[in-house]
């Protein structure tokens, strides 16, 4: 029984490696990447002059609802930051979303973050609490992951 879990665990493990090279469709790869207890890293770097040298709220989402997502991918993140705990009443456990939040301030280092991934993820959204005007929001594929650079006035996300 040890084996057969050993050898069905590394088939696994290899299938995600292959499948994450590949163009498979986005849907099985990370359902692959889910069964095999995936994860989503997130790497940041905050420069020292971010949000004119104040802390900066992150919200990073997994969004599971099409329309959600649609109504997210429209909102700024002042507006997010707002309406944050409505639309999670809206959504209640995680039907809808999953979210992560945290406050960083400007030079800070954080360490890489390992995120559960679910297989049924449609897209991933950062909203950062930025003083300036603007939508800082950045929507981003939940199959990868992803590096957060924290601007003087904005921020970028990479793959």
């Amino acid at each position: 029984m040890f084996r057969s879990n050993r050898r069905r665990l590394l088939v696994a493990v290899l299938l995600v490696s292959f499948l994450s090279g590949c163009g498979i469709p986005r849907k099985i790869a990370v359902r692959t990447r889910s069964l095999a207890g995936g994860k989503l890293s997130v790497a940041v770097n905050i420069a020292p002059e971010a949000n004119q040298n104040s802390p900066i709220a992150v919200s990073l989402l997994l969004v599971y609802d099409t329309a959600l997502l649609t109504q997210l991918k429209s909102m700024p993140a002042s507006q997010w930051f707002e309406k944050r705990a409505q639309i999670r009443g809206n959504f209640p456990g995680k039907s809808g979303f999953e979210s992560w939040d945290w406050e960083w301030v400007p030079g800070q280092i954080v360490p890489p973050q390992e995120l559960p991934l679910r297989a049924d993820a449609k897209a991933g959204i950062i909203f950062a609490n930025y003083l300036p005007p603007g939508e800082h929001r950045a929507v981003f594929k939940p199959t990868q992951s992803v590096q957060i650079n924290l601007l003087a006035e904005d921020f970028k996300v990479q793959p």
